[in-house]
């Protein structure tokens, strides 16, 4: 989720004017805007940022009184509803969305964002959690934008310029010396379990 309101902030900052009457807009034949091209792109951003840092010590809590599955489940279906309340309050107010129709050959894809993102890798996550500390978890998390952008990369053969590189190294390079604890330090299972499911 954080990648999608991360987007939208770029997004926004390209397609608006950074100041009212700005002639760089202008000439390109972008709207110009009355306010400030950080407005709500980065609000939501930040806000984004913070929901995403505060469910990984809030889901372990919430482990000790639900069992992996159950929790994963609950998660998932409060996204689901939520992101469902979105919509209807959109339809409502006459705001439409511009996506784009799904075809046949796009349903393989979507069956496999649905298993792999939305139950392997929400499983692997809980039963993770619950072998390890919410610190070393939410650490361990950074190494989703590093496998995002590791098979978008290699797989997907999308471009990787020096800049995301040296910003992936630059991630991993501050979760291994955070999560350091001297020598003799060493992964345990479910450590390896929120890296896997970084992975999904």
């Amino acid at each position: 989720m954080k990648n999608i309101f991360i987007v939208a902030t770029v997004k926004r900052q390209v397609h608006s004017s950074p100041v009212p009457g700005n002639q760089y807009a202008t000439m390109r034949g972008m709207p110009t805007t009355t306010h400030s091209h950080l407005w709500p792109g980065v609000p939501f951003a930040l806000g984004s940022a913070i929901l995403f840092g505060a469910s990984t010590p809030l889901s372990k809590y919430l482990l000790g009184s639900f069992d992996p599955w159950m929790l994963a489940g609950i998660l998932y279906l409060g996204a689901g509803i939520g992101l469902f309340a979105v919509r209807s309050v959109r339809n409502l107010r006459g705001i439409g969305t511009a996506e784009a129709s799904l075809s046949r050959a796009d349903y393989p894809w979507l069956a496999a964002v649905v298993v792999i993102g939305g139950m392997i890798g929400p499983l692997l996550l809980m039963f993770g959690l619950s072998r390890t500390t919410a610190g070393q978890g939410a650490l361990l998390l950074n190494l989703e934008g590093l496998a995002t952008m590791g098979i978008a990369w290699l797989v997907f053969r999308e471009n990787v310029d020096w800049r995301l590189l040296i910003g992936a190294f630059a991630i991993l390079s501050g979760a291994a010396v955070l999560a350091w604890n001297g020598p003799g330090t060493s992964f345990d299972i479910g450590g390896l379990l929120i890296a896997a499911a970084c992975l999904a």
